[in-house]
């Protein structure tokens, strides 16, 4: 009887636990514990205000809790109370707790595993839903909401951080070794039914405790079981990060884990590359592809700061590895190819890898690689293949006589598109005729789909970031206008084109970053970026100096905004910069589920709008951002073979499945439309993981939009190709990009790093002689703009 009565009051004592929420406060944090045993938030105490991180409240995605996926089936288990914010949950036979803790003064999770079952565990994955709120869907909303933008496994450590648009920062981290992390999306829509597309919804952030092989070398290789009897334990703390730059430096002081902090990821042959390693102590240095160490010199800047230089010989990718006690850390600096080279080898690309006339742009996005070589670079023969090429498509989709296009009309980026890649197309060859039909085009969206308050349309949905509709009839316009020098008819087209463009980006900025965008609606990233940068041109075109801070203003709210969505510190040259985007790749190469691919293809356009950021404030952080992300984007082009690849996968471990055979109904020179589900084909099923991932349609027949790569190669044509650029430093130093900085006197020698640069931006605290391709002038103070050379934008 006894034993009864104990056994019915613990019942009651744990139902009694669970039945409200529970307070854990701390001086500078207050967090809510659920009657589920799971957190319903975070509210961190800052002196600017308080941080507030919401968590899933509902649903298997509500968290931490612990789940299992074992032949891909996921479970997930419900906590049951063991003592003051303890839990314990089960399954197969591994008996997980949870013991919430106040560590190094920040908010933890103690995790303990203990195989209690009567054989080794090895499932596919184990760990914990970390729950916090990811799930971006409606404006205003998506401002308060952490996209996962950094996650980082090393050997013996775990680190990274959710970040929301409003800037607020929050900073993950174990100090033991963690296997792998992962997550969930939301399902689309079925076409044809059964066949699922993923959604462009986040669900949840998993951090994979256990998890099968294979993994990223860099990853822990030694946690993917759990012996019968065996018990690991981890602490995984939540960190209010208040401000971004001090995010490798308070992780290092909380854990007690070596840090990189890497401001450039990308080097020329022969340059001096620096960073930074936060550590208590330990051994540094980088090797390069082969794994010869090279020469390092160290300094010790401030209590466990340490920098760190190194001259990097050639083309190619180097390692960074720490090693401070029993702690490890990697990085990687790249040394990029020629521009020349990377558009070089991009117009190869655009012909071995089909470009197709299909429903979407970008399966023949390609030929803005191909005519920027042309321009810069000509090549007879592989020149005339790629315009016949054209020319082909061109025809098969348009009907010349009105000239519109003859399909899929209110896709309206495939004609701005379009338009953009004939002025490139004019650029190369100086047929008037192309621009002609780009100005026809134009005249056509703007008179077709264009709403009465501005907005380029689709429709209901406004269309003019999908893609970049306005900066596509800018670019057009430009060409226009030197043109209209000497005839009234172009000058007159210039002049309604830079309207059209004008009031659809006025309607952008009226929007106040309440954007519409193709598919499902989310925060993301196409709609933001594309957004920042088309209001950046328009402020690079304006006279009046309140009209262009006016737009700058704009521009720089998005853009900020735009940050939570990027690769800013991530210590790996081949993903600085990138953009985080995750649904491309069931549409660009038939590959499932969804996974984030940075850079992709349209990570380029984030590069345009820091590099107009750049030009617009003189602000460093953006040109050397943008300098960062077109290293990661050359790297595209594979510098041992110069082929082309479609996108870097960031995720450590994905079971993915690809179509892996041609669709027999259509060929290359066919039409063809809509998205074919990657399941009607034959697939293979297998393991990624951090890796680039091949183009496809060298052999899939059928619409497959892996050559919106060649927008990273438009980027790099626009921004580093044929410029320059010199920054001059408070300490009066004066550093260049694309270029070689020597001060002789009272004179700045400046030598461009390539042939073809022949455009010098300079931004100058001091006055200053500078001297660049065989001429000199004499800037005055706070001089910023073209000094030599053309400026595009006017």
């Amino acid at each position: 009887m006894k034993r009864s009565s104990l056994i019915f009051g613990a019942l009651l004592w744990g139902m009694g636990a669970m039945a409200q929420t529970a307070q854990w406060n701390d001086k500078d944090w207050e967090c809510k514990i659920s009657e589920n045993g799971c957190l319903e938030q975070i509210v961190f105490k800052g002196q600017h205000g308080n941080d507030t991180v919401p968590f899933f409240r509902k649903g298997e995605h509500r968290g931490p809790s612990f789940y299992v996926v074992t032949g891909g089936k996921s479970t997930t288990a419900d906590w049951t109370p063991d003592g003051k914010f303890a839990y314990r949950a089960e399954i197969e036979g591994v008996e997980c707790s949870l013991k919430y803790e106040k560590w190094n003064g920040a908010p933890a999770m103690r995790i303990t595993l203990t195989n209690k079952g009567h054989v080794p565990f090895q499932a596919e994955k184990a760990g914990i839903r970390m729950g916090i709120d990811t799930y971006m869907d409606k404006y205003p909303e998506w401002f308060g909401k952490y996209f996962p933008t950094l996650m980082r496994n090393e050997k013996t450590h775990f680190f990274g951080y959710l970040q929301t648009p409003s800037g607020h920062t929050l900073g993950v981290v174990s100090p033991q070794a963690v296997a792998s992390w992962s997550v969930e999306y939301n399902l689309g829509y079925q076409d044809p039914a059964p066949h699922w597309f993923m959604g462009h919804r986040i669900e949840s952030l998993n951090l994979d405790l256990i998890n099968a092989l294979p993994l990223p070398s860099r990853n822990p290789q030694h946690l993917w079981k759990l012996d019968l009897g065996e018990t690991k334990s981890w602490i995984i703390a939540l960190v209010d990060i208040e401000e971004p730059g001090t995010f490798e430096e308070k992780l290092h002081k909380l854990a007690d884990i070596p840090m990189l902090r890497i401001h450039k990821t990308a080097y020329v042959p022969g340059e001096l590359a620096e960073f930074d390693v936060i550590s208590s102590g330990g051994q540094v240095c980088v090797v390069d592809d082969n794994g010869k160490e090279i020469p390092v010199q160290v300094e010790n800047r401030a209590e466990d700061v340490k920098h760190i230089s190194c001259c990097l010989p050639k083309v190619g990718m180097y390692t960074i590895r720490v090693k401070d006690g029993e702690n490890q850390a990697e990085g990687i600096l790249s040394v990029h190819s020629s521009w020349q080279w990377t558009l070089e080898q991009a117009r190869k690309g655009a012909l071995k890898y089909h470009q197709k006339a299909t429903s979407h742009i970008e399966s023949w996005y390609g030929f803005h690689s191909a005519f920027l070589a042309a321009r810069y670079f000509p090549d007879k023969a592989l020149d005339e293949q790629l315009c016949k090429r054209f020319d082909y498509l061109f025809d098969l989709l348009h009907d010349k006589d009105k000239m519109e296009p003859k399909y899929y009309a209110s896709r309206i980026q495939n004609t701005s598109g379009t338009i953009g890649m004939l002025v490139d197309k004019y650029q190369a060859y100086h047929d008037v005729n192309d621009l002609k039909k780009a100005s026809r085009l134009a005249d056509w969206l703007m008179n077709t789909w264009q709403r009465k308050d501005g907005a380029y349309v689709n429709h209901n949905t406004v269309y003019t970031s999908v893609i970049y509709v306005a900066k596509s009839m800018l670019e057009l316009t430009l060409e226009e206008r030197k043109l209209g020098r000497s005839d009234k008819t172009w000058a007159a087209a210039a002049k309604r084109h830079y309207q059209s463009a004008k009031r659809a980006i006025d309607q952008l900025v009226a929007s106040q970053g309440d954007f519409e965008t193709e598919g499902e609606l989310t925060f993301e990233d196409g709609m933001i970026s594309c957004s920042a940068l088309q209001i950046g041109m328009l402020a690079l075109m304006q006279e009046d100096a309140k009209k262009r801070q006016y737009y700058t203003d704009a521009m720089l709210r998005i853009l900020h905004s735009h940050d939570c969505l990027a690769q800013l510190r991530v210590p790996d040259a081949r993903r600085r910069g990138g953009t985080m985007r995750y649904w491309e790749a069931q549409y660009d190469v038939q590959m499932l589920p969804n996974m984030f691919n940075s850079p992709h293809g349209w990570s380029g356009w984030r590069g345009y709008a820091t590099y107009y950021a750049y030009l617009l404030t003189g602000d460093e952080r953006w040109l050397n951002e943008t300098y960062n992300a077109m290293g990661a984007f050359s790297n595209l082009i594979d510098y041992k073979t110069g082929d082309l690849r479609w996108a870097f996968v960031v995720d450590p471990y994905l079971k993915v499945k690809q179509a892996c055979s041609a669709d027999t109904r259509v060929t290359e020179d066919s039409l063809s439309f809509g998205n074919p589900h990657p399941e009607l084909y034959d697939t293979r099923s297998f393991v990624i993981g951090e890796q680039y991932v091949n183009m496809i349609s060298d052999w899939q027949t059928v619409n497959t939009q892996d050559n919106d790569v060649h927008e990273l190669f438009k980027c790099i044509g626009e921004s580093m190709l044929v410029n320059a650029f010199i920054v001059e430093h408070e300490d009066g130093s004066v550093v260049g990009y694309n270029c070689k900085v020597k001060r002789e006197g009272d004179t700045l020698e400046v030598v461009a790093d390539e042939k073809q640069i022949v455009n010098l931006h300079c931004n100058l605290k001091s006055p200053c002689k500078v001297s660049f391709g065989g001429q000199s002038r004499s800037l005055k103070k706070n001089y910023l703009g073209w000094a030599f050379g053309e400026d595009l934008y006017k």
